[in-house]
């Protein structure tokens, strides 16, 4: 019979050495630094067609009289770039999805404008950008003093803008003034860059409206696009929180 001090008989340790489960948390640390350094990497390359699309339509500078289809392509390649850049650097999620759907409406919002004659279309794809927008951010937390900050914002703004606007568009304007005011509420209270670039996007769409409705503001379009673009990349890099990367 076999004695039970037999070692061929001892049960299986419970529990592993303390060394082992060292060795095992050090090996998970170092493959999660070589991933989020790969994904560092990577988002900042997939940057680089948003980078030279953008360098393109300001290079370019085509005049607002050319309305077309050539226009609307190179005004609206730097926010299709962002698409693909979310493709690339996210792995999905709602949130990425809704920042997608965002972009693909302003890439037809930029196509719009380009023609006068769509400017109403292009109104309504912006306001659609907005929803998703302020969907993606989501109602916490709350923040109901930056509601009040941004609704006064808005009624201040938009009780100057009426005095200038034609009666037809006191409603279409209002609505879309609902919208922006409701998404830039939401980006500010999520707040980082998600809140810088609601924000940008905010006052570009302010400087345009006064320029449009009120008078023709001097180096308008620089501005409006240049608060514009870096606004939609802001936003788009909001993204990177979730993935546990910054780019410095």
């Amino acid at each position: 019979m076999t004695s039970p001090l037999h070692p061929l008989t001892l049960p299986a340790p419970r529990y592993r050495p303390l060394w082992c489960h060292t060795n095992m948390d050090s090996g998970k640390e170092v493959l999660l630094l070589k991933t989020l350094l790969v994904q560092h990497q990577q988002a900042r390359r997939w940057l680089s067609p948003f980078i030279v699309t953008c360098s393109i339509y300001f290079l370019l500078w085509i005049p607002e009289s050319q309305s077309t289809c050539v226009s609307a392509l190179v005004k609206s390649l730097p926010v299709l770039s962002l698409v693909a850049y979310l493709w690339a650097v996210s792995s999905g999620g709602s949130y990425t999805w809704l920042l997608q759907g965002a972009l693909v409406c302003s890439a037809v919002g930029d196509a719009c404008l380009v023609w006068p004659e769509t400017f109403l279309h292009g109104m309504t794809a912006f306001a659609a950008a907005h929803f998703l927008y302020l969907c993606a951010f989501g109602l916490s937390p709350l923040q109901p003093a930056l509601l009040t900050l941004a609704i006064l914002a808005s009624v201040v703004y938009y009780g100057l803008l009426l005095l200038h606007l034609e009666p037809d568009m006191f409603l279409p304007v209002a609505f879309y003034m609902l919208v922006l005011t409701t998404m830039l509420w939401r980006g500010l209270a999520r707040g980082g860059s998600a809140g810088w670039g609601a924000l940008l996007f905010a006052i570009s769409d302010g400087i345009l409206a006064w320029d449009i409705f009120v008078q023709p503001l001097p180096c308008a379009r620089l501005v409006t696009m240049s608060t514009y673009y870096l606004g939609q990349l802001l936003i788009t890099l909001s993204v990177l929180k979730s993935l546990g990367l910054k780019m410095d």
